[in-house]
């Protein structure tokens, strides 16, 4: 079983590297190839279906893959119904899709992006589902080989349609085919290695006894979707698309560093599970994940605030010199962000998963409400405020949480970001002298404060090299 998890770990963890490196050029290609005012349609239709995507899903992905794990010879019954339930649900979800985007006023080109954008959710959602069995059959290689093809061929589609045109129809197009290929994949996988054929079942019985189960993750998830995407749908109502791609920009960039604490999650969230009621093992196995992840952090913030500018432009070119600001608010959060995956993987470990949900309800409230004040006003940079400050919150109400129900010692966690916020500030004063009064070429600057980074949290007994070695390998 060990040696499993730790395979599965491994080709995920590499999958969702080389995902996010291939995305993030991709994305950094699109932006300098259709400009601001495009991207931000772009974005703006891919964040609005992401809206109802739940619709279709309420929450049974989860479902599938731990019943399928508890008990194999249930796959079939359960996807064959799931499936076709979502017949049913994709025409629900396609419908209100459609109605709020009449009533919003969307004109007929965006009107035009969306028909193609409900069959990218469709299919997507269909993807979803079938390797969420395969991962109850506890084989992500699968998954992990996927992943990678299928953003390869979007990365290719998508050059040789910006080879021909800018007409975002096109790129919408080649996501259908891309998520198209996948599902096909994945039913060849089901059928040829675990027997699992794709078809229809409408058992109404099963249905109600899963919905019965699924509702808390379906909420959670439709929370952390909202939270994800509707910040963007305010920006193209409440400002311009030029506006939301300059959003764009900073929060790609930002999101892009998730794959660290998500690849860290991946071998906590089983650990933490398996732990269980152990109170000291899970406060001393948090405590290592919450200064590993903070540790990881802390400078990306220093270096992001100081070089926003010269890295905006060596990646998207000056024409996205108004990305600067909302990237320095948004990289702000960063620590808070990464810091919010431990804990909620530690609140769904020991059942409190309930608890998660509200706390991500709080922060969603939080963001509707901030993004309406700010975004007249100050536009991008309204709705990078706006995400930070509810990231902060949903880290001060989830810390709050573990340390209430699962006895975190906190004077751990205290002593060590005392000596990180130390080291950092070091380091930030290294690189400020090196840049104003050497003038030394800015990557080099942060090479250099990278090692004076290293080396001060040596001095300070922050981390070993014991530490750092588990560090490399967790």
């Amino acid at each position: 079983m060990t040696n499993t998890v730790a395979k599965n770990t491994s080709w995920f963890t590499v999958a969702l590297i080389i995902q996010k490196i291939i995305t993030f050029g991709y994305f950094a290609y699109l932006a300098n190839v259709l400009g601001a005012e495009l991207l931000g349609r772009y974005v703006f239709v891919l964040s609005f279906i992401t809206l109802f995507a739940l619709l279709v899903d309420v929450g049974t992905n989860h479902y599938l893959t731990r019943e399928v794990a508890r008990d194999t010879g249930v796959a079939q019954k359960l996807f064959s119904n799931v499936l076709g339930f979502k017949l049913f649900s994709s025409v629900v979800a396609i419908a209100i899709a459609y109605i709020s985007a009449v009533m919003l006023n969307y004109g007929s080109d965006v009107m035009q992006l969306l028909y193609i954008a409900f069959a990218i959710m469709v299919v997507e959602s269909f993807v979803l589902s079938t390797y969420a069995i395969i991962r109850g059959f506890q084989n992500l290689r699968f998954e992990a080989v996927a992943t990678v093809l299928i953003h390869i061929i979007i990365f290719l589609g998508g050059f040789l349609v910006l080879q021909n045109t800018k007409d975002i129809r096109f790129l919408l197009l080649v996501l259908v085919v891309a998520h198209s290929i996948n599902m096909f994949c994945g039913i060849y996988v089901l059928r040829n290695k675990f027997s699992v054929l794709f078809k229809f079942q409408f058992d109404k019985v099963l249905w109600k006894k899963v919905f019965s189960i699924v509702w808390p993750f379906a909420l959670a998830a439709g929370f952390a979707k909202v939270y994800g995407a509707f910040d963007q749908v305010m920006l193209s109502k409440l400002a311009s698309e030029a506006e939301l791609g300059f959003y764009a920009v900073a929060y790609k960039l930002t999101f892009a560093l998730q794959f660290i604490p998500m690849a860290q999650v991946a071998p906590l969230y089983p650990a933490l599970s398996k732990i269980g009621n152990n109170k000291n093992k899970l406060s001393s196995l948090f405590t290592k994940s919450f200064i590993y992840l903070l540790l990881l952090a802390l400078p990306i913030v220093a270096i992001v605030v100081m070089f926003a500018q010269n890295i905006i432009v060596l990646i998207y070119s000056q024409s996205f010199s108004a990305s600067i600001m909302p990237l320095t608010l948004l990289i702000i959060s960063i620590p808070f962000l990464f810091l919010n995956f431990p804990i909620g993987s530690l609140l769904n470990a020991i059942d409190r998963q309930k608890i998660q949900t509200r706390n991500i309800g709080i922060a969603l409230v939080l963001n509707i409400i901030l993004n309406a004040i700010f975004i007249p006003k100050y536009q991008a940079s309204g709705a990078a405020l706006a995400s930070s400050i509810s990231t902060l919150l949903l880290f001060v109400v989830g810390f709050y949480s573990v340390v209430k129900y699962a006895n975190i010692k906190t004077k751990d966690i205290a002593t060590a970001t005392i000596k990180l916020l130390l080291s950092t500030s070091l380091m930030g004063i290294v690189m400020w002298l090196l840049s104003i009064y050497i003038q030394l070429y800015w990557i080099v600057v942060i090479l250099v404060g990278l090692v004076v980074y290293v080396v001060f949290l040596f001095i300070t007994k922050t981390i070993t090299p014991a530490e750092i070695r588990n560090l490399f390998k967790s």
